[in-house]
């Protein structure tokens, strides 16, 4: 079961811009990743939600979309999500850096969720952090903006591909999203 989850929870870039995420689904990825590890147990993570169409405008207007595609500013309107984490460290509860292993955790668990919810994400740290923490109206200037992660429902066909050379995604003629992924052999270096 968590192998077809893992494997189904893509990155997805374009999504059915009408189709409302509901704040209480939010809410409730939110509740559950009061449950993920933490190094030390600090929990630091926090997070701003938005489900708010003129919100999510100006959220999207941060957002660096896709680097490897070079001639895509991002989705069009229509295809853009209907809803935002954003991912913060509150930085007056832990002053040790580790946001890279609660964030990546937390992301994770967030994302398999929407996966299992019917949804789809994509995690973007590519973001004009001052401008959010201004548009977000944030004050406590001990919170950390680590990344936004877009939601909706997905309007792709994502699929991964095995690669030896090229990790850069891609879209053909069509429109489909290739992922490239490092075959298992160049992964595991030693095996006792």
């Amino acid at each position: 079961m968590i192998d077809q989850l893992v494997k189904k929870t893509r990155c997805y870039r374009r999504f059915y811009e009408d189709v409302a995420v509901d704040r209480e689904t939010l809410i409730g990825v939110i509740k559950l990743l009061r449950f993920v590890s933490s190094a030390r147990n600090a929990q630091p993570l926090k997070y701003v939600i938005s489900t708010d169409r003129g919100m999510n405008s100006k959220i999207f207007g941060t957002l660096k979309w896709a680097g490897y595609f070079k001639d895509w500013d991002g989705p069009e309107i229509g295809e853009r999500p209907s809803a935002y984490i954003v991912m913060l460290r509150d930085k007056n509860i832990s002053t040790e850096d580790f946001s890279l292993i609660d964030g990546g955790i937390a992301l994770q668990t967030a994302m398999l969720k929407l996966t299992e919810l019917g949804l789809g994400g994509c995690p973007i740290a590519a973001v004009d952090k001052q401008r959010l923490f201004e548009v977000l109206s944030l004050e406590d200037e001990k919170l950390e903006i680590l990344l936004v992660l877009s939601i909706g429902k997905p309007k792709e066909r994502v699929v991964i591909v095995d690669s030896r050379r090229d990790i850069k995604y891609y879209r053909d003629e069509q429109g489909i999203h290739y992922v490239p992924k490092r075959p298992l052999d160049e992964l595991l270096i030693k095996v006792y």
